[in-house]
């Protein structure tokens, strides 16, 4: 009989991942960026449902077992294409470029394949029995066949432990020039920055590091055991993690999907760094003009109250190009767009924390910005430290 507590965590964690993954692929049908996280859930699924069919469906327990090595196999290139769909420039979709990221996925596939040959008996005794002695009484082929798979299982579980170290490093660095991007076009970015997906990964990381240890030390120096219930519990907590969290976020550039090509080049100069701007055609006079009328829907039109302001909306504000704006930004003015904005909205901070007894708060909303810490951490950055220091010193000056 199984443990009640770890069978109520397993249940509950494979409701989650059928009724998300439902959720999720229902919207892959608009955009395809949904599909690799519903396939990421229900491969956590197959992994992970073995204390759920012990007590309700035992004769499944080999088979699913044996289907959990491709299924494992696909679940780090599966977070990584949802991190790659969600952060894209434009409209995500599968391409034939991607199905190098499924090299180990097929080989594992291959040997699941195999390994279901291997007689029901034979397969239980070995995965769910851990009985050895049944291949004594085996056939010459089915011993060769068994320990084949076994031995190509094990070093594909070490080809896991690898691809999912290359995985987290992809995808820590996709995000963290995602958010660098986001800058460039928009002049709030809390809401897209998506950090509960570094959360998410500092958790993996954690699992990822102590799994991959505990492999390697059960295989090769002596046995080990991880707690069922607190696995079955951080599970769990991931699980529901990424299924709300997944199902609340949509693309952090949607909203430039179907704006006109000078957006569309904007972020194309932001990826290639080395060669950016290199093929514009703004000159130098040009660009002083430009700087002129952005200073002039900074100062006099206030345009930077706008807690929604985008690069886009200041581009149709002063009658010009996108590219041209961002270009000047960064090469003559020398900040982003993000950088430039919230340094006007915190010198109105300030103004309003010396002649004003409004909170906190209600300043960093007067002055358009729409989260408490993104209003810290920018007036920390250009005061060089927080706003009720400043009042305070402000006050006692």
């Amino acid at each position: 009989m199984e443990n009640p507590t770890l069978l109520a965590l397993n249940i509950s964690s494979l409701i989650i991942i059928i009724f998300s993954a439902n959720l999720l692929i229902l919207r892959s049908f608009e955009r395809q960026a949904y599909l690799p996280l519903a396939i990421f859930l229900l491969a956590i699924g197959v992994v992970i449902c073995q204390p759920t069919l012990a007590s309700l469906a035992t004769s499944l327990q080999p088979t699913i077992l044996i289907l959990s090595l491709p299924a494992i196999l696909l679940i780090a290139p599966s977070l990584w294409f949802y991190v790659e769909g969600i952060t894209a420039e434009t409209p995500w979709q599968l391409r034939q470029m991607h199905k190098r990221h499924f090299v180990l996925f097929i080989v594992g596939a291959f040997v699941a394949f195999i390994a279901l040959f291997v007689p029901y008996e034979v397969q239980y005794a070995l995965l769910i029995e851990d009985n050895e002695n049944i291949l004594k009484s085996s056939t010459p082929n089915i011993r060769y066949m068994a320990v084949g798979t076994l031995i190509a299982t094990l070093l594909l579980v070490f080809g896991w432990v690898l691809q999912s170290g290359f995985y987290f490093f992809k995808v820590v660095r996709r995000l963290t020039q995602y958010r660098q991007h986001l800058k460039d076009l928009f002049a709030s970015t809390q809401v897209k920055e998506m950090r509960w997906l570094s959360w998410l990964l500092l958790a993996v990381g954690i699992v990822w590091s102590a799994t991959a240890i505990n492999i390697v030390i059960d295989n090769l120096i002596f046995s080990t055991q991880i707690n069922a219930t607190v696995a079955g519990v951080v599970i769990l907590v991931m699980i529901w993690s990424v299924a709300i969290w997944g199902l609340r976020h949509k693309p952090g550039f949607v909203e430039v999907y179907n704006s006109d090509e000078d957006i569309q080049a904007v972020l194309e100069e932001t990826i290639t760094q080395p060669e950016k701007y290199q093929r514009s055609a703004l000159n130098e006079q040009h660009a002083s003009q430009i700087a002129k009328k952005i200073e002039t829907a900074m100062q006099q039109d206030n345009l930077y109250l706008d807690a929604s302001l985008s690069l886009q909306k200041l581009a149709k504000h002063i009658s010009t190009s996108p590219n041209y704006i961002s270009q000047t930004l960064n090469e003559s003015i020398g900040m982003n767009f993000f950088d430039y904005v919230n340094k006007y909205r915190v010198e109105m901070a300030k103004h309003q924390l010396q002649h004003s007894s409004d909170t906190v708060i209600d300043i960093a909303m007067n002055v358009g910005f729409n989260a408490k810490s993104s209003f810290y951490t920018a007036f920390k950055k250009v005061a060089q430290q927080t706003p009720s220091q400043y009042r305070k010193s402000v006050v006692q000056g």
